[in-house]
Parts: structure tokens; C-alpha cells; sequence
């Protein structure tokens, strides 16, 4: 008979063990970074988009070459970044010509060449390389709004200086700091007679251009590669004094990284020239506008210059929101206003913005979670011709308002004698309000509404002959209808043309209004037209969707993916930061969250009886697996020291 028996070993450790352990924890803490292998390249940027996608273009060819990459995007402004790398806190980043010569202050470079060789003249006694430029130029320039610039015919920085009043600027606080190319600099050599200066902080382009929409300030300091300039309806101006240097953007790093790694240079130079003005200004547009993130829109345009292999396409990602917008509307302000709300009350969400032509019905299918509507989107035309309030839809906060905008060959603006109007597919915002107006002035028999796809082949239809009008509901002072009206053939047409009463009579959601007077060019006097309510609508579920106000609703077998409605206080959060003076029309369908006698947090569920049993059994269910996995096992015999084994 055999005793089984267990022993503890214990072994206190000794000195020599101990010594042993101290010397080694130096090694094991350092993980064996002595080696230049190891040691990580860390690269920064300053704090907008175009250098941080520059920034991580760096680190993804560092990474394909071999290079360890710390990343410190964003890192900080331009003084900040250039004391960084001289200190070693960083080792490389995107930086400029024109910025690294001004703040050397050497005289303003315009050719190319000698920018280069004075550049890196410069950098080479900090111990700091500039490598090849990647192609774009980003200069500086004065921003004013496309109206202002109509109407008082002003083209060039020297016309603006010749205003008769104070200009104020919104600028960030970089800018101001800029001894040889900043603000003051500027005034000095135009002669400007600055105003009031609006003072955002570094990488806060949003709120420049924020402040130049909403007239706050008469211009605004903006980069040519900013994707905004056409989005805003604004336009820069010709720096006809040649004041700006050129701005080339390229690596700079130290040298004795360099010198650590020498396979940097070689991977960084295949950037070289590969990136036009053009390029970099739609690659800001994707994250500025659209959403992305900007390390996929980095890595994507690496793939598709061939400098990275091709990754397999990713799902759309987890944790993402989407906001629909009508394809006309994306080259507007008000959509740009929407999807900052949105980022601003769902910082952990990915915003997706995507382009439908009925956004209203995106939300109501849940193909989207928010919508950027307007108030005729909202009211539904039935075969009948009447209108009611569209469904399962809900405004969680005013964006602003569009302007009905009709479009014509200046030959031929007379509505009684068209045939075909080009509008939107049908239900969408322009059909809906070209609806509205032909059928006021009795014109529906002789018209017929002609979709039009693609607002870019709006124009030559129109130039072609193959229809007779446009009608668009759009902001006033939309680049896309300056640049349509361009054409000294176009003019806009007043809707009293139409004669009869006005729309805004016959249906209450639209208003009376006028476009201002040169709003647009040839447009001396203010036009009679209608506006409509801008809004972001949500999903409202129907009755037998369970789990009504938020959270998935449980069926037979499956929780649906349909988004549910929006929480109140998160509405009026929305509302609040979409920072419009105007509350939703009280004509629209609004959330239960923007009144303010309605308690925001205290929400109530909706479902039917057959929906309540089924969640009652599968809560009863989960009860019971809970209840059944913490139920003990059967005792069984446990086997203690010295016991033997029965013998076979």
C-alpha cells in the first residue's frame, strides 16, 4: 500500500540570488533597446488635418521600411515642434519652406530652387534635415465670402485694403505670432486698417471658417489646400504684392537619426513630388467633410500610389454614426454645421457622412442614424396631390434655412412657356418644392418634372436645351449656384414670375423671403422666393418596434438592427450644439427632447401586448440560465492526504 503524499518546498532567497536580480532589471526594463534596431523613430506634426495625414504618411513608410515608429500626432504648433526636434523630443515631422525661412528669418523666397538650398542651409547647423518636398503647395491667403466679393468687386488684397472701414480677421493664434508672413506683417505691407481680430486656437479651422460664414468677420486667414474654400461659399484673394513665400511641405528630421537609419531618406523621398495641391486638398475634404479618419485616408492614398501593398478592404467599423445628405447639399455650410454637432455630442463615435438623393427616407430605413432634411422633404405628397407629415421621422434640432432658387436661360425665363424643369428623382427636396410651385401657378398639366441624377450635368442640360429650368432649395450664396451663374447666359428667376399667389400661402412650411441683392453675379436687386427650415431628423420607431425610445428591439429569435429612437437629452444636446438662435418650426415633427417643460432623462418605453410577453419570457429565460449557473455541483467525495487509492 502506497501513501501519497504532498509537499510544500519553500527556498528563501539569498543574497547572491538578489544581486543577481538587480543587475538584470536594468536589461529587462530597457527590453533591449541599446541596439539602434530597436530604438523607435518618433514622428510629430503640427495640430490640423493636412499635417496629420502627412505626419502618418511618414510613420506608415517608416513602418513598410523596417523603422520602429513612435507616433506623436498632433504634437504642436510651429515653434513648439521646431524647439522638439532640436531637443530630441521628437525626431521628425512634416514641416514648410516658407515657415522654417521666416522664423530664420531669412528674406521671402519665390523660386523654388533657391528655397530648397536656403532651407536646408539653415537647418544644417541645428543638426536637422528638410528631404524632398512631397509636391503640394500650401501658402497662406486672405478668405472673404464669395457675396462680399461680388458685390463690392474685390479680387485682390490690394481692393480689400482700400475699403473705407476696419476689416476684422478671424485667425488662430499661430498666425497672429508669425513676425515676417503674420497678420501684422500683412497690415504693414497692404496697408490694412485692421479691425476687430477674432482669435482661434491652433488647428481650430472650423471655427475660422464658422466665424467668416456667419459674417462674424470680413475675412479670415485660410491655406490653399483647404478643402472649405468652395464648401463655404468663400473665396481667396490674389496676394498681388507677392507678400506670402511659397509653402512647400517636406520631412524634417534630425540628422543623426538619419544617420541611425539610413533606409528613412530612401523610403521618405518616394513621397517626392507625389502629392499635388489638388490631391491634398481632396484627401482634407475626406476628413474634414466626409468624416474619415485621417490614418485611413493616409494609408489609402499610399496604396493607391503603389508605395503600400493593398490592405484587404475593411467592414465599416463599429461604434460608427451616419449622417445622410443630398449630394447638392454636401457642397454647402449647413451640412459642415451638423456634422460638427454630432462629433461634438458623440465624441467616441465615427462619423460616416453619406450622400443620398432622399435622406429622409436613409433615416426612416435606417440607413442612416441622422439626416440633414428640409422642412418640404419633411411633408410627403401623396397621389393625390395632398401633403401630409412624413413618418417614423423626428427634428432633434434646427441646422438653418435654404432658399428656393430657380434657374434659367436669360432668353427664356418665362415659366408660362416652359415644358420641362429639371429637378431631383422624385421625393426628393427639389422635386418636392418644384411640386409645390408649379402647382400654385396652375402649371402642373404643362410641365413635366425631369429628374436630374447628377448635379454636376445640371448645367449643360440646361445650356443644351434639354430642359427649361432648374429648381433647387439650397443655401443662399451656394458656390455650387455661383459658379452656375458664371455663365452670363443664366439668370435667377423670381418666383412672382410664376404669377398667382406664393407657395408660402398655400403651404405654411415655407416662408416668404428673398435672395439678397448681389448675392449672385448679375443680380443687382433682392428676388422674391421661399425659404424652408433646415433640420437633423433622427428615427422615430413605429408603435410595434419594442423597446421604443433606445436600445435594440427583441422578435422571435432576433434583435433588430434598425436604429431606435433617439434618448432625449441626446436630442437636446444636438440642439444645443448645432448652436442655432431658431427652434425647430412648429409645423415639423419635433423630439419630445427640445421642449422644455419635458423632463429629458425620464424616458418611457412603447410596446403592445404581444411584444411586452415576449420580452417578459426572454427576461424569464435569462433569469433562469443565471439561476441554473450558479446552482452548486453534487458533492463528491474529496481525497485528503494518506489516503489510498482503492487497488485494481
Amino acid at each position: 500500500m502506497r501513501t501519497l503524499r504532498f509537499i510544500r518546498l519553500r527556498r528563501r532567497p539569498g543574497l547572491r540570488g538578489c544581486l543577481a536580480v538587480l543587475t538584470l532589471l536594468p536589461l529587462l526594463l530597457l527590453g533591449g533597446g541599446c541596439g539602434k534596431d530597436f530604438q523607435r523613430v518618433r514622428i510629430g506634426s503640427h495640430d490640423f488635418t493636412e499635417q496629420k495625414i502627412l505626419a502618418e504618411m511618414m510613420a506608415l513608410l517608416a513602418e513598410n521600411a523596417g523603422v520602429r515608429v513612435e507616433r506623436a500626432i498632433p504634437y504642436g504648433d510651429n515653434r513648439k515642434s521646431l524647439e522638439a526636434i532640436q531637443r530630441g523630443v521628437i525626431d521628425a515631422y512634416p514641416e514648410y519652406d516658407g515657415t522654417l525661412l521666416s522664423m530664420s528669418g531669412a528674406p521671402r523666397v519665390v523660386d523654388t530652387r533657391l528655397a530648397t538650398e536656403e532651407t536646408r542651409e539653415q537647418m544644417a547647423p541645428l543638426g536637422l534635415a528638410w528631404l524632398e518636398p512631397f509636391g503640394l503647395e500650401n501658402g497662406f491667403a486672405v478668405a472673404i465670402r464669395r457675396s462680399t466679393a461680388i458685390r463690392r468687386d474685390i479680387q485682390t488684397l490690394s481692393e480689400l485694403a482700400a475699403a473705407d472701414q476696419p476689416i476684422s480677421f478671424a485667425v488662430d493664434a499661430g498666425y497672429l505670432e508669425r513676425p515676417v508672413d503674420g497678420l501684422y506683417a500683412l497690415a504693414r505691407r497692404y496697408g490694412l486698417n485692421l479691425g476687430e481680430t477674432k482669435i482661434f486656437p491652433i488647428g481650430d479651422r472650423n471655427g475660422i471658417y464658422n466665424a467668416l460664414a456667419e459674417q462674424q468677420v470680413d475675412a479670415a486667414e485660410a491655406f490653399l489646400t483647404d478643402a472649405r474654400l468652395d464648401d463655404y461659399g468663400i473665396t481667396p484673394l490674389a496676394d498681388d504684392l507677392g507678400f506670402y513665400p511659397i509653402y512647400r511641405p517636406a520631412p524634417l528630421v534630425r540628422q543623426a537619426v538619419l544617420d541611425q537609419h539610413p533606409k528613412l531618406a530612401a523610403a521618405w523621398n518616394k513621397l517626392a513630388g507625389r502629392i499635388s495641391t489638388d490631391d491634398m486638398r481632396r484627401l482634407n475634404a475626406r476628413v474634414d467633410r466626409k468624416g474619415e479618419d485621417y490614418r485611413d485616408v493616409a494609408r489609402g492614398h499610399l496604396e493607391k500610389l503603389g508605395l503600400l501593398p493593398q490592405a484587404p478592404a475593411a467592414e465599416e467599423p463599429r461604434g460608427s454614426v451616419t449622417l445622410a445628405v443630398t449630394p447638392i447639399s454636401d457642397l454647402g455650410y449647413l451640412p459642415i454645421r451638423a456634422a460638427e454637432a454630432i462629433r461634438e455630442v458623440m465624441p467616441a463615435r465615427r462619423l460616416l457622412v453619406q450622400q443620398t438623393d432622399l435622406p429622409a427616407v436613409a433615416v426612416r430605413d435606417g440607413e442612416a442614424r441622422f439626416g440633414l432634411v428640409g422642412a418640404e422633404e419633411v411633408y410627403q405628397i401623396g397621389p393625390e396631390g395632398g401633403i401630409t407629415p412624413a413618418q417614423q421621422i423626428e427634428a432633434v434640432g434646427a441646422v438653418g434655412s435654404r432658399l428656393a432658387h430657380v434657374i434659367a436661360r436669360a432668353e427664356d425665363a418665362n415659366p408660362r412657356a416652359w415644358r420641362r424643369v429639371g429637378v431631383g428623382v422624385e421625393g426628393s427636396s427639389s422635386w418636392n418644392l418644384a411640386w409645390l410651385i408649379l402647382n400654385t401657378a396652375g402649371l402642373l398639366d404643362q410641365v413635366e418634372l425631369a429628374p436630374i441624377h447628377n448635379p454636376l450635368t445640371a448645367r449643360l442640360q440646361l445650356t443644351d436645351g434639354d430642359v427649361d429650368a432648374l429648381i433647387f432649395m439650397i443655401e443662399q450664396g451656394h458656390a455650387g449656384v455661383v459658379k452656375l451663374l458664371d455663365d452670363p447666359d443664366l439668370v435667377l428667376v423670381p418666383l412672382d414670375a410664376f404669377g398667382g399667389t406664393s407657395p408660402a400661402l398655400r403651404y405654411p412650411f415655407l416662408r416668404a423671403a428673398r435672395i439678397s441683392a448681389n448675392t449672385y453675379p448679375r443680380q443687382p436687386k433682392a428676388l422674391d422666393t421661399v425659404s424652408a427650415q433646415m433640420v437633423l431628423v433622427s428615427r422615430v420607431p413605429e408603435q410595434q418596434d419594442l423597446l421604443g425610445e433606445s436600445g435594440p428591439g427583441f422578435v422571435p429569435g432576433v434583435f433588430t438592427r434598425l436604429p431606435q429612437r433617439l434618448p432625449f437629452d441626446t436630442a437636446a444636446r444636438l440642439a444645443q450644439a448645432l448652436d442655432t438662435p431658431e427652434s425647430v418650426d412648429p409645423l415639423l415633427p419635433a423630439s419630445p427632447g427640445l421642449k422644455p417643460d419635458t423632463p429629458p432623462t425620464k424616458q418611457r418605453f412603447t410596446a403592445d401586448v404581444l411584444s411586452a410577453l415576449l420580452n417578459g419570457l426572454a427576461v424569464a429565460f435569462l433569469v433562469a440560465m443565471v439561476i441554473l449557473y450558479f446552482q452548486p455541483l453534487p458533492a463528491v467525495p474529496a481525497l485528503r492526504v494518506g489516503d489510498v487509492p482503492p487497488e485494481e
